[in-house]
């Protein structure tokens, strides 16, 4: 199974000030918002461009695991369907979560207690870069 880095996300308690900060102090640039309701989430993504790390910060406003302060790992996978049946068969809880209508991504999910306190997102190669530098959906 061929993985590397995709991108790291960062949970925050309020979107507009950890964009203030990761712009401003951290010099990361301006990033692309993006509202996807149906998963009562606002993201914010820093994209380096082609060769470099995203980063993304959410806004969760429902109720979960995650919290202000909690890492994501994404790892950019070949084939999900294969990463999926092999974090399977190596015993570990493996979540696949359909595309949504603000978010048409399909990807992985190991979760905290499954992954040793990280949360692993695993993506199809390409497909967040592809979402990031895309047009805003209607």
């Amino acid at each position: 199974m061929t993985t590397r880095l995709d991108h790291v996300a960062i949970f925050v308690r309020k979107l507009e000030d950890g964009i203030d900060f990761y712009r401003s102090v951290v010099g990361l640039g301006d990033p692309v918002v993006r509202d996807i309701p149906e998963l009562q989430i606002r993201c914010a993504f820093f994209d380096p461009g082609v060769g470099g790390t995203i980063v993304e910060l959410v806004e969760f406003s429902g109720k979960g695991d995650l919290a202000h302060g909690d890492v994501v790992i994404a790892i950019e996978v070949d084939d999900l369907d294969a990463a999926l049946a092999h974090f399977r068969a190596k015993g570990v809880r493996v979540f696949d979560q359909p595309p949504t209508p603000n978010l048409p991504l399909r990807r992985g999910w190991v979760l905290k207690r499954d992954g040793h306190g990280t949360v692993i997102e695993l993506c199809q190669r390409g497909a967040v870069a592809r979402f990031v530098r895309g047009p805003v959906p209607d």
